[in-house]
């Protein structure tokens, strides 16, 4: 499974923004793949494909957020508000802004059908500090050739989060929407926690609360016991990286992996639960760890 099909977003919209800087964590872009943060046009098997530091994770936004998604309208402007959002349609773009991501789902789809978006709102589970963020969008339609999604982000803004989504005029499809609730003890997050390596101060993925962990480049024995410390279940991501930075991985069974090992990276998938990418050595051919059985896990945008 290639990277290119589980993200719409293409590398060079994100070299510009937050979300895409490096994390220091060679497996953060394989770790995202793994959370299906990014929807596929469908599932394929296959190893997945990463480069060192890339972050393909879902885009987030919070109060007040102003998304610009162009569609190809004709027909006069139209403008429909609610408590939740307001909505504004052009002749090639419509104009939301966020009010309140607190409201029922309904309200906010409500608005965009009032315009003839074709997008849908879900509430979707989440850590506690990303209760009310905007998680996505997610989109399931077709994207011209050589397109895809941008996003741009507005400094020193007056909520937690401002910025614009683009569209090409002739994508067709959904967009789907979701906006965060405290999940359930052990219901797997929308989006992942980053907890090794440990976030620097003052970054988009420093968490007041969320205790990180000076696991970069160490054994897998220390991750394990810090992790098991915490009262955390584990899954293994088992990664093949090149000196460029590019690899490919897959999940194994936690029997699969050796202690002095190296972990690349580690991100809460579940308020009990965090997923360790390992680095494998030089010695263990590409591809010959066998893989984990497990299900493909199921994206937000699908529960």
């Amino acid at each position: 499974m290639n990277i290119a099909d589980l993200a719409r977003v293409r590398d060079e919209d994100l070299a510009g923004d937050p979300v895409g800087q490096p994390s220091g964590a060679g497996a953060r872009a394989l770790m995202d793949s793994i959370m299906r943060e990014e929807p596929p046009p469908a599932r394929r098997a296959g190893r997945l494909t990463l480069r060192r530091g890339l972050g393909l994770g879902a885009l987030t936004a919070g109060l007040a957020a102003a998304l610009v998604v162009g569609v190809p309208f004709v027909t006069p402007v139209t403008e429909y508000a609610n408590a939740a959002v307001s909505v504004k349609s052009g002749e090639d773009f419509i104009d939301v802004v966020i009010n309140d991501p607190e409201a029922d789902a309904a309200t906010f789809t409500e608005a965009f059908r009032a315009v003839g978006f074709d997008a849908e709102v879900k509430k979707v589970p989440v850590a506690p500090h990303q209760v009310g963020e905007l998680i996505g969008p997610a989109t399931t339609g077709q994207f011209p050739p050589g397109t895809g999604m941008t996003v741009s982000y507005a400094e020193h803004c007056a909520s937690a989060w401002c910025g614009k989504v683009s569209m090409p005029v002739h994508y067709t499809g959904k967009i789907i929407f979701g906006i965060g609730r405290l999940a359930a003890p052990g219901e797997r997050y929308a989006k992942s926690v980053q907890l090794i390596p440990t976030p620097p101060p003052g970054t988009p993925d420093a968490v007041e609360g969320v205790e990180g962990f000076d696991g970069y480049r160490k054994p897998v024995s220390e991750a394990r016991a810090e992790m098991e410390r915490r009262g955390m279940k584990i899954t293994y991501v088992l990664g093949w990286f090149a000196p460029d930075g590019s690899g490919s991985g897959y999940q194994v069974d936690a029997g699969q992996i050796k202690d002095d090992w190296l972990v690349e990276s580690g991100r809460m998938v579940a308020s009990d639960a965090v997923m360790l990418t390992v680095a494998a050595p030089a010695d263990v051919p590409q591809d010959s760890v066998p893989r984990a059985d497990v299900p493909p896990p199921q994206g937000w945008w699908e529960n």
